[in-house]
Parts: C-alpha cells; sequence; structure tokens
C-alpha cells in the first residue's frame, strides 16, 4: 500500500484534508499517517486535536510548533531566557517563523520514521510548507492540493513557493490550473479537482434548531451573521482597526451575531482582545459540524476567511469579503468586496439582506471552486500517479 503523510495546523487545512483522510482509509492501495501541530494543541484555541481523535483518525505524531504558546501568553513578563518567553514575539511574524523552524526541525525527523511513498500537502499553511520543504529534499513525491490560486498577504507567497517544490498539483479550477502552467509546471501533472473543503461541508450531518438554540443561544429561524476575520501579516499594526470596523457595522446591522476567533497568525491577540470586549457572542473554534450549521443557516459570512471565497457559495449564503486577504481570488457572483470600514461594511450587510437582484443571483449562481466530489477525485490520482524517482527532479517548462 502507498502510505501518504498528512500534517494538519488548524481547522482551516484539516477540514479540507477530512473527506480525502475518509476514503483513504476506505481505499486498497493506500495508508496514512497523520501528524497533529500548531494551533490543534493550543487551549486557547478550543484544543481541537480532540475533534481529531473524535472523528476516529489514528494520529502518528503530534509536536509543539508554538511550545508553551499558551504559558507564553499567560506569563509573557517571565525573565526566562527562552526565546517564547519574550512578550514582543507572542504576536508578530518572529513567532510565525519559530514555529515554522520547529516544524521544519520536527517533521524531518518525523519523515525518517513514517517513511512515506507521498506527501500530500495543502493550501497556504506554515506546517504544510513546512512538510513541502522537507519531502522535497528527502527525495519524497509531494503532491499539493489548491495550488495556482491567487490572494493577499504572506499567503500568496507560501502557495506559490509550495507550488515550487511540489511534483503534483491538485488545484480548484481552471483558472487556478491555467496560472501553474503560466509558472512553469508540467500540465500532465496538474489536475483540476475542485475545492475538498466542500466535500466535508456537503458530508455534514447538520444540527438540529433546537441543538443549535441550546448550543449558542442562537434562533435560526431568524436572521443571524456569522463573523470569521483572520489578521493580514502584511498589515500588521491595523489588526485592531480593522475588527473594530467590522465590529462596530455589525452592532449597528441590529442583527444577532457570533464571532469566532481568529487563526494565529501575527496580530491575532489584537483581534481576539477586541472580539472578547465587543459584547457580541463568539466562540473561540467551532466543529467541523457546528460551523457547518451555523454557516449554511446564516444571512451571510462576514470577515476575510477563504471559507466565504471556496464555500459559502454551496449554501446559497452571501459573503461579506473585507479588505485585502482574499485579493484577487476568483469569486463566485455571492462576495461583495469591501474596505476596512464600518459604514461600507454595514450597506454591504443591507444588500445581502435586502437587495433582491443581487439576492436572486446568490441563489441561481455556481460554485466555481466545485461540486463536492474533490476527495474522490484526489485519491484517485493518489492511487495511480507515478511515484517513482523518474519525477523527483523538477525542471520549469520554458
Amino acid at each position: 500500500m502507498r502510505k501518504i503523510l498528512i500534517v494538519t495546523e488548524r481547522r482551516a487545512d484539516y477540514s479540507r484534508f477530512k473527506p480525502i483522510l475518509n476514503l483513504i482509509e476506505k481505499s486498497e492501495e493506500l495508508d496514512y499517517n497523520l501528524v497533529v501541530t500548531g494551533i490543534h494543541l493550543l487551549e486557547k484555541h478550543g484544543n481541537t486535536i480532540e475533534e481529531i481523535k473524535s472523528d476516529g483518525y489514528k494520529i502518528f505524531d503530534t509536536f509543539d510548533m508554538f511550545d508553551d504558546w499558551d504559558g507564553v501568553v499567560k506569563n509573557a513578563d517571565s525573565d526566562a531566557p527562552k526565546w517564547s518567553n519574550i512578550a514582543t514575539l507572542a504576536d508578530d511574524g518572529a513567532l510565525m517563523m519559530k514555529g515554522f523552524s520547529n516544524a521544519i526541525s520536527s517533521l524531518t525527523d518525523i519523515i525518517k520514521v513514517s517513511k512515506p511513498d507521498i506527501i500530500l500537502s495543502g493550501f497556504d499553511i506554515g506546517a504544510n510548507l513546512a512538510i513541502t520543504i522537507v519531502g522535497a529534499h528527502m527525495n519524497i513525491p509531494i503532491a499539493h492540493i489548491q495550488g495556482g490560486e491567487v490572494s493577499g498577504t504572506i499567503d500568496e507567497s507560501i502557495r506559490h513557493a509550495m507550488s515550487k517544490f511540489s511534483h503534483y498539483h491538485f488545484c480548484a479550477n481552471e483558472d487556478a490550473r491555467q496560472r501553474l502552467i503560466k509558472m512553469g509546471e508540467e500540465p500532465s501533472k496538474i489536475f483540476d479537482v475542485g475545492c475538498p473543503s466542500l466535500d466535508a461541508l456537503l458530508d455534514v450531518e447538520r444540527l438540529s434548531h433546537t441543538e443549535i438554540l441550546e448550543k449558542f443561544g442562537i434562533n435560526i429561524d431568524n436572521k443571524y451573521l456569522v463573523v470569521l476575520q483572520h489578521p493580514v501579516t502584511t498589515e500588521l499594526g491595523s489588526s485592531k482597526n480593522q475588527i473594530e470596523e467590522t465590529i462596530k457595522a455589525v452592532k449597528e446591522s441590529g442583527l444577532p451575531a457570533i464571532m469566532i476567533y481568529p487563526n494565529n497568525d501575527a496580530g491575532s491577540n489584537d483581534i481576539i482582545d477586541k472580539i472578547c470586549e465587543s459584547g457580541i457572542k463568539y466562540v473561540p473554534t467551532l466543529s467541523l459540524q457546528e460551523y457547518v450549521s451555523l454557516l449554511s443557516n446564516c444571512a451571510a459570512l462576514i470577515g476575510n476567511s477563504s471559507s466565504g471565497i471556496h464555500e459559502t457559495q454551496t449554501f446559497k449564503i452571501p459573503t461579506i469579503n473585507i479588505g485585502t486577504r482574499q485579493q484577487g481570488r476568483l469569486r463566485s457572483k455571492n462576495v461583495i468586496d469591501v474596505d476596512y470600514c464600518s459604514s461600507d461594511i454595514k450597506k454591504a450587510i443591507e444588500t445581502a439582506l435586502y437587495d433582491r437582484d443581487f439576492i436572486n443571483k446568490v441563489n441561481n449562481n455556481k460554485n466555481l471552486y466545485g461540486e463536492g466530489d474533490s476527495a474522490d477525485k484526489i485519491v484517485k490520482k493518489l492511487e495511480t500517479i507515478d511515484i517513482s524517482s523518474n519525477i523527483i527532479q523538477k525542471q520549469i517548462t520554458y
């Protein structure tokens, strides 16, 4: 059997890997080793490794990317010399790079033990960049999910770098495929498969009205908003002002809302502080079932998550996309782009809820990122692609 090595750092990559893991478990040709790290291991972000365990996946190994992040934040004034106890590193790009270096070192050792036949990396997330670089240096075939897309911030650089280290590409649409070809990747090794997060969302049994009301105090028969806004690493000093504008608009809309903690990229502490002070209902994290149940019934998703670009159209839900984090990404017609301005965000909320022309477009539009069959296409390719030494040596095609 071919052994596939996968690393997951946060809920964003886990939700996309989950339907693939399900099919690998059923495959007679494949097996997997799953490594769990990053904010999955952090109390502050909900210890989501417990969700992975409850889903029944076997965990091959874990490692601390961010060392004792929770303890560091609580004890930032400590005189201990350890780098992560320096308060100024607790929420900036330096911490991200320390975490990345931890991932490079730990994954090198893990790969030696795992001895995978293929590494399946994904998206634009630090631990996945690390495993891609390490695997390529150790002559292991790399298959990368969702390369070729355009977006803002450091994510774009990470994604394209991963593509250049990868031997196979599972992209989400023809637009991304053509961009990979322009980047000099071999066309025969680029497969248009869609976005696997749609598989996961469509496969989830949703919570009942009563369960949602009991868990979150939200009556889904009424209009409500879901807010998910991450820091933009290239706009580090603006995170606090950016989330303040969003909170102001949500409050002025008069609608109930639930806010979700951002990822732990640089600037996240400012966002979390403002969420906690806002008076709006919030949660540190959500299980996939909880997220799908809330997302599929809400009036709009507000923020700058890729979920608003990749997923909401499948449920005919409007997205109010704020700022530059998803800049340049292919959009379905359910997305309204606005700047970091409360009045613009509030106007967009009104459009999403009451503009009949816009609502009709949302209800009759197709998701440009697939139809929910991506995992099947990916797993079938993993079973058959050439993983001999013939494909390890890459060369740009022009």
